[in-house]
């Protein structure tokens, strides 16, 4: 039996999948580049839940853009759903120098609502598509996942996780084209 060539065949491919999960495994996926950064960004249009306006990425050419994709059940929108609202504020209310846009996936109307007046978000919000259409075209592995757009278009830079205030103020910065702060400490 050892001297079958089916044998060894089939403990050889049974060698290289239990290697290629184990590859798998080490690959921290916020460590993938998204083919989206440098390019276009993929167009879509929403609806804003619990509302009538609508907003098509088309239309916001000239205003860079964070796209935040999110859900109503994730523990970390929760954290960065503060981080989110402050940049909002500090951005989109003062001034309109960007349009902060939070897609949720995988959820309800209601659900989404809920979330969004507990922990305070005022910021645009709407659903994606039963199918998932727009998470699909931006590659996403889960929530949340943030995209920042440039006034061109083009996605400049994406984050796997929840954004932190740094990330945020750092990447808003280059699409204003504000210089980094000298002040590291």
């Amino acid at each position: 039996m050892l001297k079958s060539w089916k044998f060894w065949a089939v403990l050889a491919a049974i060698g290289a999948m239990v290697g290629l999960f184990a590859y798998g495994f080490t690959v921290d996926p916020k460590l993938v580049k998204s083919p989206l950064v440098g390019g276009p960004a993929p167009e879509f249009t929403v609806t804003q839940i619990g509302g009538q306006e609508k907003v098509s990425l088309g239309g916001l050419r000239g205003t860079p853009v964070v796209l935040n994709f999110w859900a109503s059940w994730c523990v970390a929108c929760r954290t960065e759903a503060i981080v989110l609202q402050a940049a909002h504020i500090k951005y989109e209310k003062n001034g309109r120098k960007i349009r902060v846009i939070g897609i949720a996936i995988q959820d309800t109307e209601e659900a989404a609502l809920g979330f969004a007046k507990r922990f305070g978000k005022t910021y645009f919000l709407a659903l994606d598509s039963e199918e998932g259409e727009i998470s699909l075209n931006y590659g996403l592995y889960g929530v949340p996942e943030t995209f920042f757009i440039d006034a061109d278009g083009n996605v400049s830079y994406k984050h796997v996780g929840a954004v932190t205030p740094e990330i945020l103020e750092r990447e808003v910065g280059k699409m204003l084209g504000e210089k980094p702060s000298q002040d590291q400490g």
